[in-house]
């Protein structure tokens, strides 16, 4: 391996550690670990000195209350178990030499070094979208409910999508290609519009100008997705690539939504970002397949439409709406 191909290894190295630490903070952000998460955390934390130290720095370089309210909640806390305790002066003398390690991460030429700015995070509330420019003059407009890490540094620009749907419009740099992670799967574009629409069970990737890559894993197959072509991702892998009318199509920027055959837990997660009262759907109607135009904010007249056009009932109790068949329907 050559010195250039040793320094871009370490450049990418440095640079998924620093995305590992993002990804884990957007999770302690967004509530309580689960007992899978909190083990797998606990191992992430302990694996690698620098794991807990970069974790550090980015909640105090964030300052979320939230994220720190959050930390605290673990008794014992990961990070006490693995930081050694020391007073605040010298804490702050680590955070402060940690601090210059990071000026040196990305190696730039023979003889430069370029600091990375820190990860920060987009987060909408329920029911709430929002419009943000980034720091490359990119432009993204969240759904509700959606969340994601920006990271650019001198070569890349990196965004982490957690959950929802993003739709980006992003300022062409052929030196630092535009990506989009989410988990194992990702959208590389240069300069081109496009919609990533994500939930827990699939991620629907659209091209509205241009071109993008994309891939379900990092090792798996990779396809060139063309202005007016969707794609798939599911169970990580890729779909079949559909054609759509980009004139006629209605996506979640107009307030609307308008899906053919499609499961009445795809239409339900996306009501929800923006419903007032959480909406699900018992076991035996949330694979129940669905078709029509609904107005996302709208959340009664769509309840009311679903329920006369496929025969649900509504149930309404102190956890929300659910949509059920009663056992006579069923038959």
């Amino acid at each position: 391996m050559s010195e250039q191909e040793k320094l871009n290894a370490k450049e990418q190295a440095e640079q998924d550690l620093y995305l590992q630490a993002a990804s884990w903070v957007e999770k302690l952000a967004s509530g309580e670990l689960d007992s899978l998460s909190k083990r797998r955390f606990s191992n992430w934390l302990e694996a690698d000195a620098r794991h807990p130290v970069l974790l550090q720095s980015m909640v105090e370089t964030w300052q979320d209350p939230a994220l720190t309210k959050a930390l605290a909640a673990y008794q014992p806390s990961p990070l006490k178990r693995v930081l050694p305790q020391r007073p605040k002066l010298q804490m702050a003398a680590v955070a402060m030499a940690f601090s210059s390690v990071l000026v040196m991460l990305f190696y730039v030429g023979d003889s430069h070094f370029f600091a990375p700015a820190a990860p920060y995070e987009l987060k909408t509330a329920q029911a709430n979208s929002m419009q943000q420019g980034l720091d490359d003059g990119s432009v993204v407009d969240m759904a509700p409910d959606s969340q994601l890490t920006v990271f650019f540094t001198a070569d890349k620009r990196q965004v982490l999508q957690g959950q929802g749907a993003a739709y980006f419009a992003v300022t062409k740099d052929k030196q630092r290609p535009f990506e989009v992670r989410l988990d194992q799967a990702s959208v590389v574009a240069v300069g081109t519009e496009f919609n990533i629409d994500r939930d827990p069970d699939l991620i629907d990737i659209t091209v509205y100008e241009g071109a993008v890559q994309v891939q379900a894993t990092a090792a798996g197959p990779s396809v060139l997705l063309k202005s007016g072509e969707r794609i798939r991702i599911q169970q990580h892998k890729l779909s079949e690539v559909q054609k759509v009318d980009l004139q006629q199509l209605v996506d979640w920027r107009s307030g609307w939504i308008e899906i053919e055959n499609e499961t009445l837990a795809y239409l339900l997660h996306r009501l929800n970002r923006s419903a007032l009262v959480p909406v699900s759907a018992s076991a035996e109607v949330a694979n129940l397949r669905v078709a029509g135009r609904f107005e996302l904010a709208n959340t009664q007249q769509t309840l009311s439409a679903l329920s006369e056009a496929y025969g649900l009932t509504l149930e309404q109790n102190s956890s929300g709406i659910r949509l059920s068949r009663s056992p006579s329907q069923l038959q």
